[in-house]
């Protein structure tokens, strides 16, 4: 924190003076003295006097060096110059002032500066003498011990005042690092892989307007950033936007071009300086926080002119220069975790391609399932996370497939009982491969239970209804759609109508009567798109190895 400044003369020090009947003023080099509270009569004449002023002026190194201690000006006229911790100035030393305290003595009644100051000011004596409180008057001794204790009670009040304005600049400083605090307690709570990175910055924009007091506010990513993928280029603003979205972006970018590589904050007030047409009826002060990650920038926060008509304070530049580092941090954490993402479902689509691989007319089935599962799951309004999660169980959901023979899966025609108990463990292999492995606990319901029934006919367990888990449930009608959808050994595709008509006829019986009302209504556009990528991809496999 700064030093705090305290006043020459406090309002506590002048009420404390006033209570004593004691006049006080700052007195100048020149010989000039202010007062600081009402005075008498007397001491008003006195200090307007020229002649007193010239004196005052020529004892003014002593009264500078006698803090606490009587300066006698005149006879019956004390000066008790006070401490202070500090001078006030404006442009030269010469007008440096000293507070001091007006004490006045018995022997200015019968002084010959009293006479001639009656004759200067064309006063009657006897008037003037009249206008005097004796009872005021003070006699050496009583100035000196009187000097003493002022000298105390004043530096005793400056402490006291010192100490009241730090708790005071102590608060607000509190005050401030609370607001911080809480803004990055915010944002660091929001800091969650699932949740989507445009939220998140979108979040972080707000909160910043909103604790900084900005009038609008603007965070910009750069353009043509490939590691930020669908964030490249993007804009997030907050508050009371001055024009649109996409003449904001434009200044963004003029803005990025102009700083350069600044890699710290800055707050600009001459706006017309900078070479962006417009800029300056926009805002009157802007200040610029980049976004640096591995000490590169790679985007901006820009905000203008505080609500409260304030100017942007070194607070602010580094409240925001905080939060730009969290976000960086962010952002680095979510472009790790896209990556893993991408890895774990590229492995897992390797896995389930090499598995559906096993038998020619199931090619493809896993991820079509998937593709259906996730989008029954939207559509019955779950969370983005759990549409997620059913999408990837959806994609394992037969890796038990591995342990059943492959003269069974690929055989023509139907399946005797024997082989039909073996593809029936399936389910409870894929469990038992999934359950070593801990982030893939959520998906063995989906693995295990996709060919259990709504009436209990099912397999493994033969459980019902809602005992069913709502993975199994969801998964196990995208699956016997594309199984109804696509050709197979022992039958060809049934017609798209035959298969809604089909789902609809089984709905509680077979299937959870709300998810298959649900899925008949959804867009299978996608689904039959995926079809035929996957049939010309099968069919191209089967060309090359005729040509080898």
């Amino acid at each position: 924190m700064r030093p705090i400044q305290v006043p020459i003369f406090t309002d506590r020090l002048i009420e404390r003076l006033t209570a004593l009947q004691i006049s006080a003023c700052l007195v100048s080099s020149n010989g000039v003295c202010s007062p600081v509270c009402d005075l008498r009569p007397i001491e008003r004449m006195i200090l307007g006097a020229p002649a007193f002023r010239s004196t005052v002026a020529r004892l003014f190194e002593q009264l500078s060096e006698r803090a606490g201690q009587p300066v006698k000006v005149w006879p019956g006229v004390y000066f008790v110059p006070l401490p202070s911790q500090r001078r006030r100035r404006s442009q030269s030393a010469a007008e440096t002032q000293i507070p001091v305290a007006i004490l006045c003595g018995q022997d200015l009644l019968d002084s010959e500066h009293m006479h001639l100051l009656c004759d200067q000011q064309k006063m009657d004596m006897t008037a003037a003498l009249q206008q005097i409180d004796r009872t005021a008057l003070l006699s050496p001794t009583e100035i000196s011990r009187l000097a003493l204790s002022l000298g105390w009670m004043k530096q005793d009040s400056v402490e006291l005042d010192r100490r009241v304005a730090e708790l005071q600049a102590m608060s607000q400083h509190l005050a401030e690092s609370y607001e911080e605090l809480s803004l990055m307690y915010k944002l660091s709570s929001n800091m969650m892989v699932n949740q989507t990175p445009d939220s998140f910055l979108g979040n972080a924009c707000y909160e910043l307007q909103q604790v900084v007091g900005l009038r609008w506010m603007v965070l910009q990513i750069a353009d043509h950033q490939d590691n930020l993928c669908l964030l490249s280029g993007q804009v997030f603003n907050a508050g009371q936007m001055p024009t649109g979205k996409r003449a904001l972006k434009q200044i963004g970018l003029q803005l990025i071009e102009e700083l350069g590589q600044i890699t710290e904050p800055v707050v600009l007030d001459d706006l017309s300086r900078l070479n962006i047409p417009g800029l300056d009826t926009l805002a009157h002060h802007l200040l610029v926080v980049p976004l640096v990650r591995e000490g590169v920038p790679f985007g901006l926060i820009f905000g203008a002119d505080k609500l409260d008509d304030s100017h942007i304070s070194s607070i602010d530049s580094k409240l925001c220069s905080s939060l730009a580092s969290t976000m960086s941090i962010f952002l680095q954490n979510a472009m790790l975790y896209e990556d893993m993402q991408s890895m774990f479902l590229g492995t897992l689509h390797a896995l389930t391609s090499s598995i559906d691989a096993k038998d020619s007319y199931t090619h493809g089935h896993s991820e079509r399932v998937a593709l259906m599962s996730r989008n029954l799951a939207k559509a019955a309004g779950l969370d983005d996370f759990t549409c997620e999660r059913i999408y990837v169980s959806g994609l394992v959901h037969d890796v038990g497939k591995i342990g059943v023979p492959e003269s069974v899966l690929c055989k023509p025609g139907r399946l005797t009982f024997e082989e039909f108990e073996l593809i029936k463990q399936h389910p409870e292999i894929g469990a038992k491969i999934l359950q070593d492995i801990r982030q893939m606990h959520d998906l063995i319901p989906g693995v295990l239970y996709h060919h259990e029934r709504w009436d209990g006919n099912g397999y493994p367990h033969g459980i019902a209804g809602n005992d069913i888990p709502l993975f199994g449930r969801v998964i196990g009608l995208a699956d016997a759609f594309d199984a109804m959808s696509t050709n197979r050994t022992y039958r060809r595709a049934l017609k798209h109508e035959d298969v809604m008509a089909e789902i609809q006829r089984c709905a509680g019986t077979q299937f959870d009567p709300e998810l298959a009302k649900v899925f008949t209504e959804l867009d299978f556009g996608p689904f039959f798109a995926m079809v035929q990528k996957h049939q010309a991809a099968f069919e191209e496999g089967v060309t090359t190895e005729d040509e080898d």
